[in-house]
């Protein structure tokens, strides 16, 4: 056994399994023993348990168990010395042996150690090179990028020299094969030689979550036609989807100020770095995985998304948002007030103060999401607007404030057109057990009732559609287009089978919408399915009725844009201006 058995029994009697495990996550008493939201699996009710009396723990869920130092092992990722170490810490416990670094705890990993090795000395050779008089290229841009010696050195930023040749020359007799060379994703062969990918830019080191360096992003100088950036490709090391650029110096100061920032690249960590902000982690040019959530799970600390503020920053922070909640994790979104600017950005034109302004300006989940769907994505279809519902129903059951669940419900039926009142009715059945979330969103049909004048007058006209072609041709010679989007996506198919078929046939229609690859076929098709069985009594298809639908869809179109150009001659006005507008809006309706 490499370790002293004395050290271990000694460290583990000292130890209280309780108090270790609750300086990571918080516990909570049942009984006899203690419990936790286990970290090791997307866990939302507590499964892990802590037994004081036999010091182990115990996920009825995962299976992970095991004593003190089995947990600091697994939460922390590190070997079972440095875990023991950690243990020992946490309970007030010294020992001279703890001290003896040059204990074997780890067994090499054949493959990864030459590997770990030629990155290590590649990376001194990247940063001698930013020293030299053919590296002050790379020095002229890292400066001009406001990095200082400082920073350089703490994210090991280098150059690589243009003679790429050269420096894998310097590799292989620094004792690098090769192979080895061409392993870490750095070498590339050619009719001369093995050469550097990397040649002729600036260098950013990528490391695990040890602080090793496993890759690297390299960056054009100045302007070419070349790639902006060549970033390692997948290796035996390095693994974009397991890899948050900074982990390894951001994980400790994230467990000690309870939360981390997840940003979009690595200039924004470099940019919070400056403001003395380095519980800052970025994402390597990938969605985020559930080897990322694990690794922030691990942190037990609050997670701050700040991402671009484009359409798809703003996408990608509410998918990420909608993962965090599924693992049960606290997440705030950094607001960036419809701004596009990152914080790199920020801070080089606004200065450090409104950088940190910007980066405390949180918003918590849902208020981000009603927002996200209010302004940058909203809804169309059905589906998505009983989606958005299905997902708000556990967050409005969890909230304690009344005030805060109302808030949220005039939201949602802002976003939805659905009425208040039939959101909350889903909200309470689930809540008082009368029903599940599935079966409360299965009969939830709010549209039904709040169906206006224009829609039964577009459902009516649809129908006469898919059955009689004299309407087909007047939907396409006076209207051209619904309001509502699925009723104009069916009216489009109706429209295109009947120009190549006499009779309409919606068993083909379905046919057709089913092999599209349409997002929301499903919804078209249960609309058209609806329509076929509609066993309500219908008017005849004649001149009178296609005239009536026309003026009543024409009537209520105009009605609805009225409103909308209201709104937005409201929006930043006075209430002064605002009570002139709205009186001046409702003469000419009045006149009219």
């Amino acid at each position: 056994m490499p370790f002293d058995s004395d050290l271990q029994e000694a460290v583990l009697k000292h130890s209280d399994i309780v108090e270790v495990i609750k300086s990571f996550v918080p516990v909570t008493k049942k009984g006899k023993n203690y419990f936790a939201v286990c970290p090791f699996h997307d866990d939302t009710n507590p499964s892990l348990s802590i037994s004081p009396e036999k010091q182990i723990f115990r996920c009825f869920v995962c299976g992970a168990s095991g004593n003190a130092v089995s947990f600091v092992m697994k939460y922390k990722g590190l070997p079972y010395f440095e875990a023991l170490k950690t243990v020992a810490e946490i309970s007030g416990f010294d020992d001279p042996r703890l001290h003896n670094t040059t204990v074997k705890v780890v067994k090499k990993d054949e493959t990864a150690e030459p590997m770990l090795r030629c990155l290590k000395d590649l990376t001194l050779f990247y940063q001698y090179a930013l020293t030299t008089g053919e590296g002050k290229e790379g020095l002229d841009y890292f400066i001009s990028r406001n990095l200082d010696d400082s920073l350089r050195e703490k994210f090991l930023l280098g150059y690589a020299y243009k003679d790429g040749k050269a420096t894998c020359e310097y590799l292989q007799k620094k004792g690098h094969s090769i192979k080895t060379i061409e392993d870490i994703g750095v070498g590339k062969m050619t009719n001369g030689g093995i050469t550097d990918k990397n040649a002729g830019r600036a260098i950013f080191p990528i490391c695990n979550m040890n602080g090793e360096v496993v890759g690297y992003s390299a960056r054009r100088i100045g302007n070419g036609n070349e790639a902006k950036y060549v970033n390692s490709p997948e290796t035996y090391l390095f693994h974009k989807s397991k890899i948050l650029y900074n982990y390894h110096n951001a994980k400790d100061k994230a467990r000690n100020k309870k939360h981390i920032y997840v940003l979009e690249g690595f200039m924004d960590v470099f940019a919070l770095a400056k403001v003395g902000i380095d519980n800052a982690v970025a994402l390597m040019g990938t969605a985020l995985t559930a080897d990322h959530i694990q690794m922030l799970r691990n942190l037990n600390c609050e997670i701050r998304m700040c991402l671009d503020g484009d359409h798809a920053g703003q996408h990608a922070m509410m998918e990420a948002c909608k993962l965090f909640a599924k693992a049960g994790m606290t997440c705030r979104i950094v607001y960036n007030n419809n701004s596009s600017k990152d914080p790199d950005e920020i801070l080089n034109t606004e200065g450090k103060d409104a950088l940190i302004s910007y980066l405390n300006n949180l918003q918590n989940y849902p208020e981000f999401a009603l927002n996200y769907y209010q302004n940058s994505n909203p809804l169309t279809t059905t589906e998505q607007k009983r989606a958005l519902i299905s997902e708000f129903v556990p967050i409005l059951i969890g909230m304690n404030s009344q005030l805060e669940v109302d808030t949220y419900l005039r939201k949602l039926a802002a976003i939805t057109s659905y009425d208040v009142e039939s959101i909350r009715a889903v909200v309470n059945n689930v809540k008082n057990k009368k029903t599940d979330i599935v079966k409360a969103i299965a009969s939830f049909h709010p549209e039904r009732k709040v169906l206006r004048k224009l829609a039964l007058a577009e459902r009516e006209m649809l129908f006469q559609m898919l059955n009689h072609k004299k309407a087909v041709d007047f939907y396409e010679d006076k209207l051209g287009g619904f309001y509502d989007e699925v009723y104009r996506r069916v009216a489009t198919y109706i429209v295109e089978y009947t120009k190549t078929h006499d009779d309409i046939d919606a068993s083909q229609i379905i046919s057709e919408i089913e092999s599209s690859d349409l997002d929301n076929k499903e919804e078209l098709i249960k609309e058209l399915t609806a329509l076929i069985y509609e066993k309500k009594s219908h008017p005849k298809c004649d001149d009178s009725l296609l005239t009536d639908l026309y003026d009543s869809i024409s009537k209520e179109k105009n009605r609805i844009f009225e409103k909308d150009t209201l709104e937005q001659s409201l929006k930043g006005k006075s209430d002064i201006e605002k009570a002139r507008i709205i009186k001046e809006f409702n003469e000419r309706k009045f006149k009219a």
